[in-house]
């Protein structure tokens, strides 16, 4: 009973940190969040563990590609000014 729990809690965890990679990922890309907030936060999730840190690999080498099509300008949200009602 134990290890079908542990396998169930495994498998929701992986769903959760997939749909977060992916979240993180379409908001920077969408300038939502910047090349910086987004990588601090993939690195937050790669460092939990050796899988962790294989699948946020991918994100990561995106969100690099992003920052130099911004010519290295890793703090620009350029999304987030369409929030502002001014």
């Amino acid at each position: 009973m134990e290890n079908t729990f542990e396998k169930e809690v495994t498998r929701r965890s992986l769903g959760t940190e997939g749909a977060l990679l992916i979240l993180i990922g379409r908001l920077a890309m969408r300038g939502v969040v910047s090349a910086d907030e987004a990588q601090e936060m993939l690195k937050l999730i790669a460092e939990s563990c050796d899988i962790s840190a294989a699948r946020a690999s991918i994100p990561l080498q995106l969100v690099n590609q992003l920052r130099r099509l911004r010519k290295g300008d890793g703090s620009s949200a350029i999304g987030a000014q369409s929030f502002d009602k001014s």
